[in-house]
């Protein structure tokens, strides 16, 4: 299809509708669905962004709009959007990259439709997908994502249940420290080791999306996915630290191991008790404040240190440490660095209460 000579209308359909209205007024982390598409379909159309809804709706559609963050005028019409425009519609949510892809090549909107609102458990699932495209895997997004996003296609029709993939995961973490602990160190079980960190980051990725996919999300798999994620990063390290002893004879090693398991646990522990202590219901309400298609700052020292202790930056780290026989260095690195978060966060928590002022989160 040759690409239009002029860009294409880009316009928000406000009309589908659930079963307590619009469809359109759905909350999603913290604000109306309707505030989202507006800002996303200005900042890939530009001015002004026309809304078209049920004429009896306007009224109560613009007061959603209140204390949006775009510049532009927000008009709104009745009726169905015009023929050839490219229609945001409220019961989808859209990737802002193929949403500019689509706008430039000329196709569909539902090109770069990433959610369905208007499926039996799409509304339970629609927050959890934004959080997740927003915040979760900085590196694995250019090449696990996808391959878990074929996998979830794949079993989303079958029997197969995110707990299968949770528990594959898992024994791919083991199968990487029995490995590891068999010592050896020539290719063949470097890449071996690789590759089984490499799988169990893509079923570690597809777990949460086929319980969101299926409708079958629950508190017992949410805690069987952290707990046995967790259990897998301990016995590697495990492994690593006992392994290195073994090649080098320094406890220092085995020290690094302790440190690692320490540090990691009172990171954690501090943190979880500082959000319970504070009351915080919602970790994800300051995501409501950023657009869909914002980019990440990558200029603060503070984003860096926090982006290294990312669970995806560690997996990497790990694939690549594997490959290259040095996973004794990807330990030190982490032996150090979560203590040091730990120490960092209770300064920046006690420090300005001694001052009298409110405490931050490290």
């Amino acid at each position: 299809m040759a690409r239009p000579s002029t860009p294409r209308a880009l316009i928000v359909d406000a009309r589908p509708r659930g079963p307590d209205g619009p469809m359109a007024r759905v909350p999603l982390l913290g604000r109306p669905l309707l505030t989202h598409l507006v800002e996303l379909a200005f900042r890939v159309g530009g001015d002004p962004v026309v809304v078209h809804a049920r004429a009896d709706e306007h009224e109560e559609l613009a007061r959603l709009l209140e204390g949006t963050s775009h510049p532009a005028p927000v008009v709104f019409a009745t009726g169905p959007p015009p023929e050839g425009a490219l229609i945001l519609r409220a019961d989808r949510l859209y990737d802002p990259v193929r949403l500019r892809r689509a706008a430039r090549r000329g196709r569909d909107a539902e090109a770069a439709a990433i959610w369905r609102l208007d499926t039996p458990h799409g509304l339970l699932g629609a927050e959890a997908e934004l959080v997740r495209r927003r915040s979760y895997q900085p590196i694995g997004r250019f090449w696990s994502v996808g391959l878990a996003g074929l996998l979830v296609r794949l079993l989303a029709p079958t029997r197969v249940r995110p707990h299968a993939l949770t528990i594959g995961s898992f024994a791919l973490m083991i199968a990487s420290a029995v490995l590891v602990l068999w010592g050896r160190l020539d290719a063949p079980v470097r890449w071996g080791t690789a590759a089984a960190l490499a799988a169990a980051l893509v079923l570690d990725g597809a777990d949460g999306r086929l319980a969101r996919k299926q409708g079958t999300a629950s508190p017992i798999g949410r805690w069987l996915d952290t707990t046995l994620d967790e259990s897998g990063e301990m016995l590697l390290h495990a492994a690593i630290a006992w392994a290195a002893f073994s090649r080098s004879g320094s406890a220092a090693w085995l020290a690094a191991g302790m440190t690692f398991a320490m540090g990691k646990y009172l990171f954690t522990i501090s943190n979880d008790e500082w959000d319970r202590s504070l009351g915080l219901r919602d970790r994800n309400s300051g995501l409501a404040r950023v657009p869909l298609d914002a980019e990440p700052r990558l200029a603060s020292p503070t984003w860096w240190g926090r982006r290294l202790g990312h669970a995806d930056v560690r997996w990497h780290l790990w694939i690549v440490a594997a490959a290259a026989g040095r996973l004794d260095w990807a330990l030190a690195v982490y032996a150090a660095y979560f203590p040091t978060r730990a120490l960092v966060g209770a300064i920046r928590k006690v420090g300005p209460i001694w001052r009298g002022a409110p405490a931050s989160r490290p």
